[in-house]
């Protein structure tokens, strides 16, 4: 062999390849080409321009120099053959070695030569725990045989060569006088073994025994900087060797505040006929440029990088919230020169809240975004999540030799807005894989808007602060954390108030109030007090089974039949209500129990009906989710208006309509099942829905009244904000109940026997996330409310939300175990933490219609011709996909596997149904579920 060395063969595609000044003449990529162009991508990635970026320069040059050793040559050119130890040819230990020396030698400081070692030493797999992979991992092979055979054919076959390396790494560095690296220094550093002291001392402990990895003397926050050089390292090496080039990298394009400012000045143009909703509005427009100052005010201050945008539920949060940060964004886009958009990431804590957002980013009227496109990403785990670009963008991208390049753009965040989940976001932070790594550079210098963070399961509540820290200190990321409730693990952190630092600035002395839009409507800032107070939309009834979880009242929880009952009256002649339950098995008794009401129409099986009618593929369909929707209002003989000035036709006398709501359906019948929510939530019909917390936050419906099993008081406020959302039935015209179900097999509700589900959610649930006492604390909370009967909005909104979350504070609910983890870097332990507790699920695709079925059957075609083909396609299916617990398809041994393989073999981990026997798919009954259900009924939520 002789030199050149290379990094990559020459790639199989003809549309793709490195530039020729990379290459050799057989088109192989230079290893010092891509060990020049990592380096660049990785600093520019990691935006930083202190000493940080001269250590990941040096890091991200050394990542791949155990590629220089003859045996890693001889296994990567076409024309040679590694015949020696297989160990011989592996290349990041030897890099990690040679990342340890440079930063030793130009005065890195402990926390990030560890730091950077790991990350080179792990730029191909996930974090380990620190301490005991530096102890034992790190220390055995850097005094192992593998390694000094690398050195030693390193010496003996192109030692110059190896030499540039280090003139490389340092070419962005002023050494001390008398400092110099080279291959002679190192070699001789490298063989004397001096390293193995350091390691130890930064991760072990001396004992009788002798040593042992311990996290004691780990440098503080090594975990943080670890993972922010592993994420940049990452993505730069894969990006490179993928041929993915630098305008796509970093070219994406973004949305723009410009565009929805001229979206709401429209809507405000033609003002509401009904002078409430027009005051509403009023108040909507009011917060919104309000808070839009108070980021003027946040981003000169230096109090805190995260604000908070606290306001009631249906007063415009998403429109605020974007505004603020889109003028933040710019703001801070205006005052540094990073060379690409600064991203903005909003957080949801639901799929099914994202679906609707979605809708709003997409719409033609406001940005009319594509969510394939370099401005928009959509990312959850049903979601298809590429970035198309160039000469891409016309067709399919599973028909192009891009497919791969644009999932891992899509995958990296690489666009100016991210739409995704908290699960996305947070758990990407805490022990990502190194695909989950590769989005973390795109919170470099981001703004975050997490929306309704009152949702994060409590026992990650201690964990998020320390998380939040991460992003904005060493990712110096901005965060807006808005909702109706602020939860108690934000009220501990240093925050500013948008909206109060709104109505302190002075527009008038603020140059970029000067340079942005000049309304013609004045509208006076308010307090957030203010706010609450004049949205006041709702009454609250607290009924005695919701106060009987105290230690001194008596036992009765609520019958499905007396529910029902409630239920009915409230609705009355002509109205609608809303009843959200804690599992999907008692909504589906209080579903089964409504529908058993004569003159009841249940609009699930319409909507089945409409899908076979059609023949809907609902992968790709060819009718919309809102035209599917008012097709089947007219089979049930209902035409809803096209604008406020039309009115609804009915034929004859409307029946009641009852539909149920859960995660348990396929995401496109979701959409359509919400489009049909909102449309009749406020017709001038009889309409009860039944629905799982699915429905609680962010999606934007309007019930006259809303039954809440008892919860945590956020949800109960989250609740009520699906009640007379814009004073459809008048100011203080909703009603919200609060109540506790019985188990759905409960025989004698007033004298119960069995546990509510209530506890079996917010106790009882497995991985912690139940809370021992927690009804009692919550009945306690209610219990201390003046009254029972027509309680004012602000008292529970408020008032009894601020008693709540200082009592769950006493109570020191949430786990220290994440936190802890972090402070000791142990990464492997954090992989297996997820905000998704309670029990493990499959995935199935499910078929309603002839189409659909074609679809499967394409699917497991595809994995029997080619498995990569396979699991293309396999994404491309993810509207027919619903989660169910593990346990309820192992007892459904029928439904088989979409690749057709065996249920114990390695593959794809998904199911297909199509009608076999063990599960069910009923749009009447919750979605899918198995056939004999009722014990996991009794557990799922959601």
């Amino acid at each position: 062999m002789e030199l050149p060395l290379i990094s990559h063969p020459a790639s199989d595609e003809e549309e793709r390849h490195h530039p020729s000044e990379q290459t050799t003449e057989e088109r192989h990529l230079l290893l010092t080409a891509h060990s020049t162009v990592v380096p660049e991508r990785a600093t520019t990635l990691f935006d930083d321009s202190s000493e940080r970026e001269r250590n990941l320069w040096a890091a991200a040059t050394m990542h791949d120099f155990g590629k220089a050793t003859p045996q890693f040559q001889a296994y990567i050119r076409p024309e040679e053959t590694h015949t020696g130890p297989d160990a011989e040819k592996n290349h990041a230990r030897l890099g990690a070695l040679a990342t340890w020396f440079v930063l030793d030698r130009i005065g890195a400081s402990e926390r990030d030569r560890l730091a950077a070692t790991l990350a080179v030493a792990r730029h191909h797999q996930a974090l380990p725990n620190a301490a005991e992979y530096t102890a034992e991992t790190l220390a055995e092979a850097f005094d192992g045989d593998v390694i000094r055979a690398q050195l030693d054919a390193i010496d003996e076959t192109w030692p110059d060569g190896a030499d540039e390396f280090f003139g490389m790494a340092t070419s962005n560095t002023d050494l001390s006088p008398g400092t110099s690296l080279s291959w002679n220094g190192f070699y001789e550093w490298a063989c004397n073994g001096v390293v193995l002291d350091d390691l130890y001392a930064l991760a072990t402990e001396e004992e009788l025994t002798g040593r042992r990895s311990s996290s004691a003397h780990l440098p503080s926050e090594l975990y943080d900087r670890t993972l922010h050089y592993w994420a940049s390292l990452t993505l730069a090496d894969k990006s490179h060797a993928m041929i993915i080039p630098d305008e796509e990298l970093f070219g994406f394009e973004t949305l723009d505040k410009e565009t929805l400012e001229d979206h709401i000045a429209e809507l405000r143009a033609t003002p509401s006929n009904d002078e409430r909703v027009a005051a509403l509005n009023d108040e909507r427009e009011r917060a919104r440029r309000q808070a839009t100052r108070g980021v003027h005010e946040w981003l000169d201050g230096d109090a805190s990088s995260i604000a908070t945008l606290t306001l009631p539920t249906g007063l415009g949060k998403t429109f605020t919230g974007l505004s603020g940060g889109f003028e933040a964004r710019d703001i801070l886009d205006s005052r540094d020169d990073r060379g690409h958009p600064r991203p903005l990431i909003y957080a949801l804590p639901y799929t099914s809240i994202i679906e609707q957002m979605r809708e709003l980013f997409e719409d033609p009227d406001l940005w009319g975004a594509d969510p394939t496109r370099s401005a928009l990403t959509v990312h959850h785990y049903l979601s298809e999540t590429v970035v198309v670009h160039g000469e891409h963008a016309e067709s399919d991208v599973d028909d192009t030799d891009g497919d791969e390049q644009a999932g891992l753009l899509g995958e990296a965040w690489r666009d100016g807005t991210i739409l995704t989940t908290f699960v996305q976001l947070f758990e990407s932070l805490t022990g990502p894989s190194n695909r989950q790594g590769l989005k973390l550079p795109a919170l470099d210098s981001a703004l975050v808007i997490l929306d309704e963070p009152q949702a994060i399961p409590k026992d990650w509540w201690d964990a998020i602060p320390r998380l939040l820290d991460t992003l904005t200190s060493e990712f110096d990321a901005r965060v807006i954390s808005m909702t109706a409730t602020q939860p108690s693990v934000l009220r501990e952190l240093d925050t500013v108030s948008l909206l109060r630092t709104g109505r302190d600035h002075e527009p008038d002395d603020c140059e970029m109030c000067r340079q942005r839009v000049d309304y013609d409507t004045k509208l006076p800032p308010a307090t957030e007090t203010d706010y609450f107070d004049r949205a006041e939309r709702v009454r609250y009834t607290l009924d005695e089974t919701a106060l009987a979880h105290r230690l001194d009242a008596e036992t009765t929880f609520m019958g499905y039949e007396d529910a029902t009952t409630r239920i009915l009256d409230r609705i009355g002649d002509e109205g609608s209500a809303l009843a959200v339950c804690n599992t999907i098995g008692s909504s589906a008794q209080l579903t089964e129990t409504i529908a058993e009401t004569p003159d009841c129409v249940h609009l699930g099986p319409v909507v089945r009906d409409r899908l076979e009618a059609e023949n809907v593929d609902a992968s790709e369909p060819t009718i919309s989710s809102k035209a599917l929707a008012r097709s089947v209002l007219a089979s049930a003989g209902l035409t809803p208006p096209e604008d406020e000035n039309d009115s609804w036709t009915t034929s004859g006398d409307a029946p009641l309509f009852v539909l149920t709501f859960n995660s348990r359906y396929r995401p496109f019948d979701r959409r359509v099942l919400i489009r049909l929510v909102e449309h009749l939530s406020t017709a001038p019909v009889r309409f009860a829905c039944v629905s799982t917390q699915a429905i609680e936050a962010g999606v934007d419906v309007s019930f006259e009244t809303v039954f809440r099993d008892i919860a945590p008081l956020d949800s109960i406020v989250q609740a009520a904000g699906r009640c007379n959302r814009s004073y459809e039935w008048g100011r203080n015209g909703g009603r919200v109940v609060v109540w506790t179900l019985a188990d759905p097999e409960e025989e004698t509700p007033a004298t119960p026997t069995e546990t509510p589900p209530a506890e079996y959610v917010y106790e009882r649930r497995s991985q912690d996330a139940g809370i021992p006492g927690h009804l009692r604390l919550i009945s306690d909370v209610l219990a201390d409310v003046s009254a029972t009967q027509d309680i004012a909005d602000v008292e529970i909104s408020r008032h009894a939300v601020d008693a709540y979350f200082e009592a769950l504070a006493e109570k020191s609910v949430a786990s220290t175990e994440i936190r802890d983890h972090i402070d000791t870097a142990k990464a492997r332990w954090l992989s297996r933490r997820s905000l998704i507790g309670g029990y493990e699920t499959v995935d199935v695709l499910v078929a309603v219609t002839d189409a659909d079925i074609e679809r499967l059957d394409d699917i497991t075609e595809a994995f029997t011709i080619n498995e990569r083909w396979g699991y293309s396609k396999l994404d491309d299916a993810s509207q027919l996909r619903v989660s169910l617990p593990v346990r309820t398809m192992d007892e459904a041994p029928a439904i088989p596997r979409i690749d057709h393989r065996e249920r114990d073999e390695d593959g794809a981990q998904v199911f297909r149904y199509t009608g076999e026997s063990g599960i069910e798919y009923g749009l009447e009954s919750g979605g899918l579920r198995g056939t004999d259900d009722a014990l996991a009924g009794r557990f799922t939520v959601i």
